[in-house]
């Protein structure tokens, strides 16, 4: 151990040895923290694909959900426009019968007959 101790300060081409030991570790050290910012480069840019893919996902299920209302909506629409269609055709029914009865009414009225009514 003294001979390692007294060489290493008796030789001069061990100065330029811990120099290049020194840069060496100098380098080991960038290229750490350069490693490092490039692990939370990508992680950072894992983390915003998985944002913007929920966001792409919760926008393509509100799409859906607001389709399916809107579906919804006009099921419901077009059954009460049936329904109001049924209403409007038997309205029209019922003046068509009132009317060809009365016209039936005034033939018979005019050979001087009438409709049977019971009475009860």
């Amino acid at each position: 151990m003294s001979m390692t101790t007294a060489l290493r300060f008796e030789s001069g081409n061990l100065g330029q040895t811990l120099q290049k030991s020194l840069e060496r570790e100098h380098q080991r050290i960038l290229k750490d923290e350069q490693q490092a910012q490039r692990v939370k480069d990508i992680n950072l840019d894992v983390d915003s694909n998985l944002k913007a893919e929920w966001a792409e996902n919760l926008e393509e299920a509100s799409m859906k959900k607001m389709y399916k209302i809107n579906l919804d909506k006009i099921k419901h629409e077009l059954d009460y426009g049936k329904k109001s269609f049924v209403m409007v055709r038997r309205a029209a029914l019922q003046e068509l019968l009132e009317k060809e009865h009365k016209q039936y009414e005034m033939e018979l009225r005019n050979m001087e007959k009438a409709f049977y009514v019971k009475r009860t």
